[in-house]
């Protein structure tokens, strides 16, 4: 198994879910199933992260690759950006919320899910094959 085999599985999973929120908001489900969804997606990226904070980056940034370090840098600097931003929407999208204003929700929902989406790509491409080469 390789060091990055956790962090991928947990991005499956992150997927996944946004992906049955996504297809939630367009069945128009009920409110409350939204927010259970959300919660869920909220729990798995946050516990992500926290891996990727305490194994993944301090991994890359301490060790030898100059490369690596750059890139595990730059990839944690993003993702702080981006957390907040999820943290954010999170917060702000309470059942009362969802229930007040259901198109707005569907429309940050996207937004926010189009960013992570193109996050977890990247770092699956990019830093994830660099982390598997230079942490062997």
């Amino acid at each position: 198994m390789g060091f990055t085999d956790k962090f991928k599985v947990q991005h499956n999973e992150i997927l996944a879910v946004a992906k049955e929120l996504t297809q939630q908001i367009g069945a128009k489900a009920e409110p409350a199933t939204l927010r259970k969804l959300l919660s869920n997606l909220a729990g798995k990226l946050s516990f992500h992260l926290a891996m990727e904070d305490d194994a993944l980056y301090p991994r890359l940034i301490d060790g030898k690759d100059a490369k690596a370090k750059e890139m595990a840098r730059r990839f944690k600097d993003e993702m702080g950006g981006l957390g907040g931003v999820f943290t954010a929407y999170n917060a702000k999208w309470q059942l009362s919320a969802i229930k007040a204003d259901p198109a707005g929700f569907a429309e940050e929902s996207q937004a926010v899910f189009s960013a992570l989406k193109k996050r977890i790509q990247r770092e699956n491409t990019e830093l994830y094959p660099l982390a598997e080469t230079t942490t062997a």
